[in-house]
């Protein structure tokens, strides 16, 4: 992937905005003439966000994560569905040369600061972003076309929260929430609740074996407390090659989104784990604070008990396989995980103690 793409060598257009987070704004080239044939495309994010986020600590997490998979010798493509991890490409400092010929790209106000630069993650097409307002919008159809054309909402990934229901509104529908409704939607980042994901006949079990999968390798091979990762359905690469940094070789059944992947990402909040019982509750803690991705066996139905039923066996099964020719007592932590998880429902909230 080359640099270039992000400088006024490729382009004069400015940059677009495609993102923003708590560490900082993300920024792509959209001059590209139509976003469904964009190959190797890249992001920038500038350390731009709040003070307490280290861009230049996610830098170091990506690495280490990608220098894992590379050397640990683990047989990735032997477990279950794919999760992609972008590429790390550059980490910039404010007296890099490379700011030269990208601050010219960028709005005129911006200065040179910390910035990562990565493996861009691609939107769900049109058809996956039409179908989530028709289902789940309650606003006017008569606002369709005007969200569809908005070109924020082309940068559209979605995040599959398996661990939280959400009430929902039909066309029209009265309800208390209904005088607080936005007049439009935003489709980036946009939650998709295992509820919405049942209505859509997508696979939900899939997607929870894989978040197993990356949890168990992010916790006992990468040794990081996970904190505050992101997972999000995206498209799949449109190199379908090997190369690429993923967990994983079974693709996702398409269903009504067609093809998609799962991805991995955002990790500033990140830290080192230590492999004992303190590590153990620390991730604990991790688990509980973040949004709510995974299953959890704070459950109200039987689809939701099934659901951490397959997630956590095969968080138990992948993590066994991780864990072969360690000591008895790092054998041992992963049921001693899950274990303390269902003894710490509804005792931390973002992971603090109630």
């Amino acid at each position: 992937m080359d640099t270039l793409q992000l400088t006024k060598s490729q382009s004069r257009s400015t940059l677009e905005r495609i993102g923003y987070g708590s560490c900082g704004s993300v920024w792509a080239d959209s001059s590209f003439p139509d976003i469904d044939q964009r190959a190797s495309a890249l992001v920038l994010k500038r350390g731009d966000g709040l003070p307490d986020r280290s861009l230049s600590n996610e830098g170091e997490i990506h690495r280490h994560i990608l220098s894992t998979l590379q050397t640990t010798g683990w047989d990735s493509d032997s477990l279950g569905f794919k999760v992609n991890i972008p590429l790390y490409i550059d980490f910039l400092q404010p007296e890099s040369a490379s700011w030269a010929n990208i601050l010219p790209r960028l709005p005129s106000h911006f200065t040179a600061c910390q910035a990562l630069i990565s493996e861009r993650i691609m939107p769900m097409p049109r058809p996956a972003r039409e179908l989530i307002v028709e289902c789940f919008w309650t606003g006017s159809e008569d606002m369709n076309e005007v969200i569809f054309s908005d070109k924020r909402n082309e940068h559209c990934l979605l995040r599959p929260y398996l661990g939280r229901r959400k009430t929902l509104l039909g066309k029209g529908e009265e309800g208390p929430r209904r005088s607080m409704l936005k007049p439009t939607i935003s489709l980036r980042n946009y939650p998709l609740h295992i509820n919405q994901i049942e209505a859509l006949g997508l696979p939900a079990a899939e997607y929870a074996s894989a978040m197993a999968d990356a949890l168990a390798f992010l916790l006992w091979e990468a040794q990081i407390d996970v904190c505050d990762v992101e997972f999000v359905l995206a498209r799949p690469r449109s190199n379908t090659g090997d190369s690429q940094p993923h967990l994983g070789s079974r693709s996702f059944t398409p269903g009504v989104l067609g093809p998609h992947s799962l991805w991995i990402l955002d990790f500033d909040c990140c830290r080192k784990l230590s492999m004992d019982g303190e590590g153990v509750q620390l991730a604990v803690e991790r688990f509980w604070r973040n949004d709510p991705f995974y299953p959890t066996p704070d459950t109200r139905c039987g689809e939701d008990v099934k659901l951490w039923d397959v997630f956590s066996d095969r968080f138990l099964e992948t993590s066994r396989r991780i864990m072969e020719g360690k000591d008895e007592a790092m054998r041992q932590l992963p049921r001693q995980f899950i274990s303390r998880i269902t003894k710490t429902i509804g005792v931390y909230t973002k992971g603090v103690p109630l």
